[in-house]
């Protein structure tokens, strides 16, 4: 379909006859088009006959019915011009499977109008194959779904009632078999063809690679243990349905669409195996009645676990977004910064030449103060992108860390000259690291002495070392922290609550920036306070450097 002019849906079906080229016909695209419907028409058969094996209410209508969702997926992804096989196929099987041939064509008809209409509500809602949002699975969940697939039971069950293969008692019966049926295809079947016709996104990690084996296995675990009772011994009924969940929250929360739908897939797989067998938990005394009972469970299972992955598609999708505007917002930031530190520097020097400004000389040296505070906050928000974006480089030389912590600390002093910074302790060995982001650590942590104790005079910086690592804590003396609060401080974007997080300046990201720099050398970074009191920030780093960093690093 295409939009016309005045906004109204229009047929657009493009049949690939032969087309003359350089004097000859090809038939190449023929061909394909009709590798396709053939293809498809199999496809429809063999599984139309599987379902109708499966207690067929009145022989013409089961709960298990792969044709719908498989035929939309088609539709949806090839196209409007394979229909002829979705009727070809229809009529095929309903005509082997006993109706006349009259009502074989009522009966193709109705499902090739409900696969096309199902397909079209889909695509004027603009419903994309990924399913990663929250308008796709619900104008599948609750469109395309339960209302596009009334057209076949309606059509089917009047062509039985007119060829009198059913009777008026089992027409309700039949409709309603024949309508869930369908709709638990679309539920099922489609997403998981929808999502895997896009392929996988990236390429996962290795330990993604690993918890992935893990969700894997559980989740042919659990249906074995929930569905075929293979795992545990009697025929006690427990309520344990609801296994299923935990490893479809799993998928839906780290993996996205793909893993719930192929978790969905394999669940429905071994539960209509288990109900075919009569090993079900959806015990009942009739085959049709088991599938009835696991049907509807797999279908509010699908839906409600599809919705919970598209809503965590949406805020992922959400976070990258919001991870980019910060790098691109950081660079554009970085220029004019650039330029304002260049000329306050040009007009101090000029103005210290002449002495005969002082009062224009203190308000630039308080301007490049808080161009400089301004310019960090604009590095840590570009390292944090980087950071979103597993790009952070470090490049590594021989640090005198001694050296380094002496530097950090005068330049704090003469910009905070209200604290006596002190030192304390010394090393004299040297650190393989990247020296900026060793001392952008050391900045953050002084800078949130600076920040959260504004009452107190002193800060102590400690150095200490053994054989193995090194060790460095910048002790302040005010407000301190809430013991439940202690480790929150380390993610993005987190402030301590209360008064001074409103006056604190900062974006609550240094201390999340420092320990990923911490981490990366094989260190750790922690806190120990005391609410009122006052708190002690420590890093301590190997002498060795670590061989997974030696990869990830570059040598200066």
């Amino acid at each position: 379909m295409m939009k016309g002019a005045n906004g109204e849906m229009k047929w657009n079906v493009r049949w690939p006859l032969p087309q003359r080229r350089a004097g000859r016909i090809d038939f190449v695209p023929a061909l394909w088009y009709g590798i396709e419907l053939l293809t498809l028409t199999a496809l429809y058969f063999a599984t139309g006959r599987i379902g109708l094996s499966l207690a067929a209410v009145s022989g013409f209508a089961t709960l298990v019915w792969l044709p719908s969702g498989l035929s939309v997926a088609a539709l949806f992804l090839w196209g409007f011009r394979l229909w002829p096989a979705v009727a070809l196929g229809a009529f095929l099987v309903n005509f082997f499977t006993g109706a006349p041939w009259f009502v074989a064509v009522g009966i193709a008809i109705g499902n090739t109008l409900e696969v096309v209409v199902s397909t079209a509500l889909l695509k004027r809602a603009g419903v994309r194959a990924q399913l990663d949002s929250l308008h796709d699975v619900l104008t599948l969940v609750l469109l395309a779904a339960p209302i596009g697939t009334i057209i076949s039971p309606t059509l089917g069950v009047g062509s039985l009632l007119l060829g009198k293969v059913i009777v008026w008692p089992a027409a309700f019966e039949t409709w309603a078999a024949w309508w869930l049926g369908d709709m638990i295809s679309l539920l099922l079947l489609t997403p998981v063809l929808l999502i895997w016709s896009q392929g996988p996104l990236v390429i996962p990690s290795r330990q993604r690679l690993l918890e992935l084996s893990l969700l894997c296995t559980l989740v042919i675990a659990v249906g074995l243990f929930v569905f075929l009772r293979l795992l545990h011994p009697g025929r006690q009924e427990y309520p344990i349905t609801y296994l299923v969940f935990p490893p479809l929250i799993w998928a839906a929360l780290r993996f996205g669409q793909c893993a719930v739908a192929s978790c969905l897939a394999i669940f429905s797989c071994i539960a209509l195996v288990g109900s075919i067998q009569g090993a079900s938990l959806f015990s009942a005394d009739s085959l049709s009645l088991r599938l009835f009972f696991l049907q509807t469970f797999m279908g509010i299972t699908a839906a409600t676990t599809l919705i919970l992955a598209a809503v965590m598609a949406e805020r992922r999708a959400l976070e990258q977004r919001k991870d980019a505007f910060i790098g691109m917002a950081s660079h554009e930031l970085r220029t004019p910064l650039t330029v304002l530190k260049g000329y306050t520097q040009l007009i101090q020097r000029q103005l210290a030449r002449t002495q005969e400004h002082p009062h224009a000389l203190r308000a630039l040296a308080r301007m490049e103060t808080q161009t400089q505070q301004l310019s960090r906050l604009v590095d840590d928000l570009l390292d944090l992108s980087k950071i979103q974006a597993g790009k952070l480089t470090f490049i590594d030389e021989n640090v005198d860390v001694d050296a380094l912590v002496h530097e950090v600390v005068e330049q704090f002093q003469q910009a905070n000259s209200q604290y006596q910074i002190s030192i304390r302790g010394s090393t004299t060995g040297t650190l393989t690291c990247d020296r900026e982001r060793l001392e952008q650590v050391l900045s953050n942590l002084l800078s949130n002495a600076v920040k959260y104790s504004p009452q107190a005079e002193q800060i102590i910086v400690h150095i200490s070392s053994t054989a193995e690592c090194l060790t460095v804590s910048v002790q302040d003396f005010g407000i301190g922290i809430p013991a439940m609060e202690q480790e929150k401080v380390f993610q993005r974007y987190y402030r301590v609550e209360g008064r001074h997080e409103r006056t604190a300046p900062g974006l609550g990201i240094g201390l999340s920036i420092s320990r990923e720099v911490i981490e990366h050398y094989g260190g750790k970074l922690w806190v120990e306070s005391v609410e009122g009191r006052g708190s002690t920030f420590s890093f301590s780093l190997p002498w060795q450097l670590p061989q997974q960093a030696v990869l990830n690093s570059h040598a200066r």
